[in-house]
């Protein structure tokens, strides 16, 4: 039988997406966060959606830069990816080595990488569109990296420390196991 969730709870139904580390720049001013409603919007052009709420900091070094880069972690940063969800750039001048991460350029836009990270999207901002409590920034891909022995066209999911890490609410996370190919 199935349970009734809370509306407030409804949105971990479909969550388990990679968790992003959000990472922007605004003249001297840098900032990383941990966002877990990250999604692809489109192929052609690559567009993919960040969703942020307007009291984060991150939220307006985006807007008045109008780009932002994506980067995915694996198991490895685990406690980091928390530690950048719950410290705001409001109260922290270096988030970055406050959490124990390395910045470092991008191929084409002028917010920073995660070394540490599997993957990176760098985007141009698009759009911006407030939706309910949160602004969706939507994104064109400019730029994309991944670590060779991570990613094939998808996740190769072989080894522990080069899965993408998944945020399932709260203080969960979660692997993805196996690929599974339908024949």
């Amino acid at each position: 039988m199935k349970e009734e969730i809370p509306l407030t709870q409804a949105r971990r139904l479909i969550n388990p997406g990679p968790v992003v580390l959000v990472t922007a720049r605004y003249k001297d001013r840098v900032n990383v966060m941990a966002a877990a409603w990250a999604v692809p919007i489109s192929h052609r052009p690559p567009l993919v959606g960040v969703s942020i709420a307007p009291q984060r900091f991150t939220h307006d070094l985006i807007r008045r830069s109008g780009q932002f880069a994506l980067n995915i972690p694996g198991r490895a940063l685990l406690e980091k990816v928390e530690l950048c969800g719950t410290l705001s750039g409001h109260n922290v001048d270096d988030k970055f080595a406050a959490a124990g991460l390395t910045p470092v350029d991008a191929l084409e836009i002028d917010a920073p990488l995660i070394e540490e990270c599997l993957g990176h999207l760098e985007c141009a901002l698009v759009e911006a569109i407030s939706l309910g409590d949160h602004t969706l920034f939507v994104g064109e891909v400019v730029a994309a990296q991944a670590e060779g022995e991570a990613f094939d066209g998808t996740w190769l999911l072989e080894e522990e420390e080069a899965k993408p890490l998944h945020h399932l609410g709260g203080k969960v996370y979660a692997l993805l196991e196996e690929r599974i190919e339908v024949k």
